[in-house]
């Protein structure tokens, strides 16, 4: 059953709510979420086994190197029972990664009766099979479809609440939790200010973080032959940390993302929040979900040459899809108003808990 943040008040809620988040930090949502819930009155703290080099900050942070080498596997786990579930409310884990490894700290925390919620954010559900149903370009980096719903069955017996950012995602989760929250990607949108074009010739940027499924090698193929028509600048971004790269996006004309997913992801909420006009594949299937105010120009691996030529020819609609770019990140997107939504969510799960457990 599908649910938008929609809850009921219950005056024995604690006055402030702990919740931690964890244990990997997903295109930065975990700090995203946490700051916009401390401003109202949640006390959220994040955990993150996994760094990474985009460098996203995390108030906790362990390498998983650190974490498979323990030597003392018993002490870690009586830690997590005594010392971390007593001081919380609410665990919100994303991205199939729990406290302990094979989701061993799940049956701790329900005997504990602490209410768990999962965030699903793409390739820890998405199968390729599945995916190719709605969209024909679909790819996934998880190759086998039996580990995902492994997972997914393990966890949904101990954990009936799930979130996801839109239809899509919804798709490869919906059979296995009782109740599922869609809340969109979120930005700080004051960390992301609205810059206008201004030089004259367009700086085009393209930052993957998985070449195969962001179809670069497709994107680099239609720059190569346009150059050859067009003067414009363009860079490509790897292995770059998140506050560097944002630099980058700031001064980009137009910003290409992905080639095969069908949806959009964080780094094209982050271009339409700093009012860049973004090229991301968008599928039939989506069209139909998402807003009809969405101003992504979507292009295919087939229609990429093409979507950047007509998109060269016509720099005079850049910036009225720079504006609306601005206005749909506000709308949709802003990490406070989808931090309320949260809330609301906590606040349901919290009562059916107390429900359940008098």
């Amino acid at each position: 059953m599908l649910n938008e943040g929609e809850s009921h008040e219950n005056s024995s809620v604690h006055q402030q709510l702990r919740v931690l988040q964890g244990t990997i930090e997903i295109a930065n949502q975990m700090q995203t979420i946490a700051h916009g819930l401390s401003k109202i009155n949640v006390k959220a703290h994040t955990l993150n086994y996994y760094p990474s080099y985009l460098n996203y900050s995390s108030e906790f942070e362990i390498e998983a190197g650190d974490w498979k080498d323990f030597n003392q596997p018993l002490l870690m786990k009586e830690h997590i029972e005594h010392s971390i579930i007593p001081n919380f409310d609410m665990f919100h884990f994303h991205f199939l990664h729990t406290l302990l490894p094979n989701f061993n700290d799940l049956p701790i925390i329900k005997a504990h009766q602490k209410p768990m919620l999962f965030h699903h954010w793409g390739s820890d559900v998405r199968t390729l099979n599945k995916a190719l149903e709605i969209n024909p370009y679909a790819k996934a980096k998880v190759s086998d479809p039996h580990y995902i719903e492994s997972n997914l069955r393990q966890i949904s017996t101990y954990i009936p609440y799930c979130i996801v950012a839109d239809h899509e995602l919804l798709r490869y989760v919906e059979d296995y939790y009782e109740k599922i929250y869609m809340i969109p990607t979120s930005v700080d949108i004051a960390k992301y200010p609205f810059i206008k074009q201004q030089q004259k010739k367009p700086f085009i940027v393209h930052a993957p973080t998985n070449y195969q499924i962001k179809g670069s090698n497709d994107i680099i193929n239609a720059i190569t032959r346009l150059q050859a028509e067009f003067d414009f600048d363009f860079q490509l971004i790897t292995g770059t940390s998140h506050h560097k790269a944002k630099k980058i996006y700031e001064q980009a004309d137009i910003i290409i993302d992905q080639l095969h997913i069908g949806t959009y992801g964080l780094l094209a909420v982050e271009c339409m929040a700093l009012g860049k006009p973004t090229i991301c594949h968008i599928s039939d299937y989506m069209k139909e979900h998402y807003p009809d105010d969405l101003p992504i120009i979507s292009a295919n691996p087939n229609t990429i040459y093409q979507v950047l030529r007509n998109t060269l020819q016509n720099q005079d609609q850049l910036p009225s899809i720079s504006v609306q770019s601005r206005n749909y990140a506000m709308k949709h997107h802003d990490h406070m108003k989808n931090s309320q939504k949260l809330l609301q969510v906590y606040k349901e799960i919290l009562s059916k808990n107390e429900r359940g457990a008098s």
